[in-house]
């Protein structure tokens, strides 16, 4: 029998920011999502449904994907 191996998550390419935002802009947004990301982990590992924990790791997947352009426009990256 076939082992099921699941997809793995896929990145949305298509996240883009203002090109008038500034990188202390961007690192003061990403802070505020990382805090968000920390939050809904928390609320993740002290959850026992399976529903809600589903959910919350869901979050936590958009909301590093999120984080992503934020923090390369953060580090120099042009958006």
């Amino acid at each position: 029998m076939k082992k099921i191996v699941p997809a793995p998550p896929h990145l949305f390419r298509y996240l883009t920011l203002s090109p008038n935002l500034t990188p202390e802009t961007a690192r003061t947004e990403a802070d505020a999502l990382m805090t968000c990301l920390h939050q809904v982990l928390d609320l993740y590992f002290d959850s026992a449904e399976e529903d809600q924990r589903q959910t919350l790791i869901n979050t936590s997947l958009y909301l590093s994907q999120l984080l992503q352009p934020l923090t390369r426009h953060a580090a120099g990256a042009q958006p």
